[in-house]
């Protein structure tokens, strides 16, 4: 079912420009998310707010300049959602997603295209630093309640 969706918000996002971001839903049906960014709304300190999406939304969708992943992309996650990156142009597409497995694991596919050493020791890196990012996020909120 990922793989028809993912066709489906491929189809929807060729030509598009760097950075918007499109909710998915289960059926396949994707929407843009005018003027959101992951990053912007993953900017302050506490746990980024549910992006405006529907119930029915499984994912978002964004595109980048590069096959990454961001510091605090994570937070996607804790709304039940997976983060899709979509990089390139018409001639070459790379398409990875974010997600758990399991709950509480950290999991990372290739759809699409292809990635260079650089690709993957960067989104090694940054997956590295989530755990430090949950935690920083878990401080800010003990800090908020020790008052």
């Amino acid at each position: 079912m990922k793989t028809l969706l993912t066709c489906a918000a491929l189809s929807l996002a060729t030509g598009a420009a760097s950075a918007q971001c499109y909710s998915l839903n289960a059926d396949g049906g994707a929407a843009l998310m005018a003027g959101y960014s992951v990053t912007d709304a993953a900017a302050g300190p506490e746990l980024m707010a549910r992006p405006p999406v529907g119930e029915d939304a499984i994912a978002v969708l964004c595109e980048r300049d590069a096959p990454e992943f961001r510091e605090k992309d994570f937070e996607l996650l804790h709304h039940g959602l997976s983060l899709y990156v979509r990089s390139g142009s018409d001639d070459g597409v790379t398409l990875i997603s974010l997600s758990l497995r399991d709950g509480n694991e950290y999991a990372v596919q290739l759809h699409d295209g292809e990635l260079s050493e650089a690709d993957v020791a960067a989104i090694t890196a940054v997956l590295e630093g989530f755990d430090a990012g949950e935690a920083a996020v878990a401080r800010h909120y003990q800090d908020q309640q020790d008052g």
